[in-house]
């Protein structure tokens, strides 16, 4: 946990070689701590000069700039020290800001600052490392849309309005003589309705934002022969998996990585299921099926020729397909694929990510939560939207009502960031890195 009056300091750029690194510094002797470092003052002008160890030795020739507090990223006073990539002259330009006074920042520390000072909510925090983690356009364009307020934006207005219905349940509680009117109580009824209506689409909604934000992973599984190799091949557009007409070529899981309508996606390519004497190969079959258990889609493929597999071990993970169509009638049961020419490939990529709960339409990404600790606040607040609905339908007392409210009106808060405690932010900013 961050200390109230620290100055931190971190490497803000990835490790390796690089043209250009940044050393980061936020708190209150910010700035004067670079000054030292450079030799000069700063402000938000460019300064080029040598940065200095505290014994005077040269270190790099750097870039150095400052943010006085509130207008900087942190809220604080901030100062950049822009010098060459390396990991080693990045070392020393740290060491020299660590050695007069600042202290290694913990990981999302800057962030976390930025979040406490208010110049970013809990939701466009969590954004910014979707952002920086975005695997596929489609993911960096939600990432984007929370990080510029979507979201934010959307839990505020619905806040509003569930305060707004409160306070008239609430009046009536003071005077219990003077009770909702027909056309008031027709009112506030349909806003109840719309409120729980659209905090259910939103919770409903976690299923595309996460899979966008995070990509899915598909498994292929069959019996042996059956042609994964081969549609895993003609799905990913490259020869990623050895293909050869003797059973048990693939004796262990493989993974390809594509993306499909924007979506990153993670093939699976697993050792096809049979009985064998071959420790080996069964240590691969086993090894397949424990990855498989992780997956969010599972593509049955069968080929006509072994007992056809249902798949129904896999339940609404599963879709079944006849590979090798172009060799026969598939069933009509089945999703006739081929890997030769191409048939059917567009509709089971259509029909995965349909399982996987990605929305087909470009331009839905514009309020979708992508969190887990967003979905768990967001269905406290459907939940208690939908239980004041139904005591308003059964004539409840106005106080079980505005207790429902309350606690509808609490959770979308926690979902911005502005009523959580140290355990949940020590939660989210733990998946950050040092420099953020």
């Amino acid at each position: 946990m961050s200390l109230e009056g620290d100055t931190i300091a971190a490497i803000a750029t990835a490790t390796g070689v690089g043209g250009v690194g940044i050393v980061r510094i936020s708190g209150p002797h910010a700035v004067a701590i670079a000054e030292q470092i450079m030799g000069a003052p700063l402000d938000r002008s460019v300064r080029v000069g040598w940065a200095r160890a505290a014994n005077g030795e040269r270190i790099d020739q750097v870039l150095g700039f400052a943010m006085r507090a509130p207008n900087s990223f942190t809220g604080e006073d901030v100062a950049e020290l822009h010098g060459h990539g390396g990991a080693q002259n990045l070392a020393g330009l740290l060491a020299a800001v660590l050695a007069r006074g600042a202290r290694i920042a913990e990981p999302g520390e800057f962030t976390r600052r930025a979040v406490l000072n208010g110049k970013l909510d809990l939701v466009r925090a969590e954004a910014l490392l979707g952002v920086i983690h975005a695997g596929s356009e489609r993911s960096l364009r939600l990432a984007q849309a929370n990080l510029g307020g979507k979201l934010g934006e959307v839990a505020a207005e619905l806040e509003e309005r569930v305060l707004k219905v409160l306070a008239e349940i609430e009046g009536r509680i003071d005077f219990p003589d003077d009770d909702l009117g027909e056309e008031e109580a027709r009112v506030v009824d349909g806003e109840l309705r719309a409120l729980a209506e659209r905090t259910r689409e939103l919770a409903a909604g976690f299923r595309h934002g996460r899979a966008v934000q995070h990509g899915i992973t598909v498994a292929l599984v069959g019996a042996v022969n059956a042609g994964k190799s081969s549609l895993l091949n003609a799905l990913v557009g490259n020869e990623r998996a050895i293909v050869a007409p003797e059973p048990g070529t693939t004796r262990d899981y493989l993974e390809a990585a594509t993306v499909w309508n924007g979506v990153a996606v993670t093939l699976i390519d697993t050792a096809g299921l049979r009985a064998t004497a071959d420790a080996i190969e069964a240590r691969g079959i086993e090894l397949g099926e424990r990855r498989v258990e992780s997956a969010d889609v599972v593509v049955v493929v069968n080929d006509g020729v072994a007992a056809r597999d249902d798949g129904a071990r896999y339940g609404e993970r599963a879709v079944v397909v006849r590979s090798k169509s172009d060799l026969g009638a598939a069933g009509s049961q089945d999703l006739a694929t081929s890997a030769v020419t191409g048939a059917g490939l567009d509709a089971l990529k259509a029909r995965v990510l349909e399982l996987a709960g990605i929305a087909s339409g470009e331009g839905s990404e514009d309020a979708f939560i992508t969190t887990e600790r967003q979905h768990a606040t967001m269905v406290v607040a459907r939940d208690a939207l939908g239980a004041a609905v139904t005591a308003r339908a059964t004539r409840a007392a106005s106080e079980v009502v505005a207790l429902e409210l309350r606690q509808a009106a609490g959770a979308l808060a926690q979902l911005r960031g502005t009523e959580v405690g140290d355990r949940v932010l020590d939660e989210v900013f733990a998946r950050f890195c040092i420099g953020k």
